[in-house]
């Protein structure tokens, strides 16, 4: 057995229980909610009255009045109703009273199995006539104009052409989800290019496979394909707004004109090279136990806790931007504003009027009323905005309009109605830094965590401060950098002492104080530090570790009080005294049974006292590097996040390497050995 294999999973056991511990799904207490990037669930007032269930036809004669797995919903301009009733093969179109005025089985040829329909400012009809293999243009009393098939000059020319989901922009663009892409169609009915792939990187592990497998090989190499769309609408602003099953950069986008997505990503999703073993780490376990984190659309976490990835059926949009969508798994209803902040959730999987059995469609009409198709109970629900949600969608408008002041007033409003909406603080705290209320935008950004636009706030404040007192900073910034110079050279003073101290008096025990500057030795020297302990082993005080191990802890404690908000890692009502321990000494003290074992077996020198004391030095870089990190971050915002995290990052690199040299020269191992 390989001793550092022991280790390893010594290490890893006390990895998984630190990580099983940190999973917390809070269930709502109410219908109606909003999550935050840490995936918790805060009730909120009612947002939504379901005011109509749409089961038929009506009065309409018709041989079938009921709907049969009706699959798309279109409501244009003028606030009528198109539905795809798919299995009935037709098209039923109803007023803004709900009452049917039109079916529709197709002006040339029956309809067969249609899934999407387009109706533009004219209101003129395109249909998804999916099982016919065709788009159908119709005007609005559904007589026949033209229709369009799979383009002669598309890269897939003899593949088969099954349109479901389709938009028609301004220009009579035809634009139709096609697997990883949206086709792009002309008027004339030619083939534009494909548009919004997403793009998948590039994959380090495939090229070598590339390059050096067999042809054999290569044959089974399976191709990376991009996540596929599901569906798509066209915004009042041109763009188109999908839903999609990407995972890495988010399932919901918002494509310009050349097909990028400008809506909220969880991250780039670029050429980097990719490490299959933090690959797997981020995919394998992260995933079940840390995904709710970070922000997410929607939900990773459903009513009874169980981890889910979502499939967002359908999107509307609607004139003040704001974003709507349907989840298919647990029937929620997600509704978002134009930077990607959740306003509400809602709905859910049940028999009862507000909740669903299979949700399919979703739009949207003039007055704000969300209408929702179920595909299996073959109806329509009609859910009409209350006053809260409509002050909520007026104050996000008010802001994107400019009108600063007027979205203050209303989001004050939004607070006197649910004085714990943190969307409304938010708004509140943008208002605020808009007119460059800088220090007003932060405490209300602190309020409820957003550290977004308090470090937005923040940057605009350090410049006024500069401007302002610019003088007094540069002489208070000298007089720092004094003071780091002076108190640098003092600790590398007091570590030689300290070393030199313990290694010249051979005949006495290690003092607490003496151990204490030797042990930060191992900041300057580390290998002389292990050497030193293991040729004076019977002479350490086993005080020095319980000191080291206490004030790392303590480190710990006053930095999460200490560091800067935009750049701390956990809100201050969430810090847990144990739970941060665990997270601290759980590499540390993991490796001291599990080095004991290893070298025990694989003929070691070291005893359990002197791995212990080694234990306790990894902590120093932890120490040392924290103490002044923490008072420096409150110069520091999340913009400075990416090198920041570099030195915090260090003190556990630091940890490891320490780690690691310990086992081999407290072993006298060579690294050869240490494998063996």
């Amino acid at each position: 057995m390989k001793s550092l294999k022991r280790i390893g999973i010594g290490l890893l056991a006390g990895l998984t229980c630190m990580l099983s511990v940190s999973q917390t799904v809070v269930a709502a207490t109410g219908d109606n909610y909003v999550t935050g990037d840490n995936n918790y669930r805060q009730p909120v007032p009612q947002s939504y009255n379901v005011v109509k269930t749409i089961n038929n036809i009506g009065s309409y004669e018709d041989d079938n009045p009921y709907f049969k797995s009706p699959q798309d919903l279109f409501i244009d301009d003028k606030d009528y109703i198109y539905i795809v009733d798919s299995d009935n093969s037709r098209i039923v179109k109803m007023n803004d009273k709900y009452e049917t005025v039109n079916v529709i089985y197709g002006p040339d040829k029956p309809f067969k199995k249609p899934q999407g329909i387009f109706v533009d400012e004219d209101g003129d009809m395109y249909l998804a006539d999916t099982g016919n293999g065709r788009i159908i243009h119709m005007d609005p009393d559904g007589k026949y104009i033209e229709e369009f098939t799979n383009p002669e000059s598309s890269l897939e020319t003899g593949s088969t052409f099954e349109p479901t989901k389709l938009i028609v922009n301004k220009t009579g663009y035809i634009y139709v989800v096609k697997g990883e892409n949206i086709m792009a169609i002309d008027g004339n009915g030619e083939f534009r290019g494909y548009y919004g792939q997403t793009n998948i990187g590039y994959d380090l592990t495939e090229a070598l496979m590339r390059i050096f497998a067999s042809e054999e090989q290569k044959a089974f190499i399976t191709k990376r394909l991009a996540s596929s769309y599901i569906n798509l609408t066209l915004g009042d602003d041109g763009m188109i707004y999908a839903t999609s099953t990407e995972r890495e950069e988010g399932e919901i986008k918002k494509l310009n004109s050349v097909g990028n997505n400008i809506y909220r990503k969880y991250k780039t999703v670029g050429n980097a090279i990719k490490n299959p073993i933090t690959d797997f780490i981020e995919k394998k376990i992260l995933k079940a136990v840390v995904a709710g984190n970070t922000f997410k659309f929607g939900e990773y976490f459903d009513d009874n806790g169980m981890y889910i990835e979502p499939i967002f059926t359908d999107i509307c949009v609607d004139r003040d931007g704001i974003v709507t969508i349907i989840e298919q798994i647990t029937g929620k209803v997600y509704q978002y504003d134009q930077d990607g902040r959740m306003l509400v959730a809602f709905g859910g999987l049940g028999e009862r009027a507000g909740t669903f059995t299979r949700a399919t469609a979703i739009d949207v009409d003039s007055k704000g009323n969300i209408l929702i198709v179920d595909r299996v109970n073959a109806n329509i629900q009609v859910f009409e905005p209350t006053e809260f949600i409509k002050l909520v969608h007026s104050a996000t408008s008010a802001y994107n309009n400019g009108d600063y002041p007027g979205s203050y007033d209303l989001w004050r409003k939004v607070l006197a109605i649910d004085e714990n909406y943190d969307l409304a603080h938010i708004g509140i705290a943008r208002t605020y830094y808009k007119q460059e209320q800088y220090k007003l935008s932060m405490e209300e950004s602190m309020l409820v965590g957003d550290r977004d636009t308090y470090t937005m706030a923040f940057d605009e404040y350090k410049y006024v401060v500069l401007r302002e007192k610019f003088i007094q900073i540069i002489l208070i910034a000298v007089a720092i950098i004094a003071v780091v110079v002076l108190l640098f050279n003092l600790f590398v003073k007091y570590a030689k002492k300290g070393y030199w101290s313990y290694l010249n008096n051979k005949d006495r025990k290690m003092g607490i104080g003496q151990g204490i500057m030797y042990s930060f030795y191992t900041m300057l020297h580390p290998i002389d530090t292990l050497e030193g302990i293991r040729y004076n082993r019977l002479r350490i005080n086993m005080a020095v570790p319980f000191i080291l191990f206490t004030t790392a802890f303590v480190v710990r404690m006053a930095y999460l009080y200490i560091v800067h908000f935009p750049l701390a890692s956990i809100e201050l009502e969430d810090v847990n005294p144990v739970f941060e321990a665990v997270k601290l000494w759980i590499v540390p003290i993991s490796w001291i049974p599990a080095s004991f074992m290893a070298t025990s077996i694989s003929g070691g020198e070291s005893k359990i006292n002197e791995i212990t004391f080694t234990a306790a030095l990894s902590l120093v870089p932890f120490i040392v590097i924290n103490a002044p990190l923490m008072f420096l971050s409150n110069i520091l915002s999340k913009t400075q996040r990416s090198w920041y995290g570099v030195f915090s990052a260090m003190a556990y690199l630091g940890m490891f390497l320490i780690l690691f040299m310990a086992m081999m020269i407290l072993n006298n191992y060579t690294l050869g050995k240490l494998w063996v």
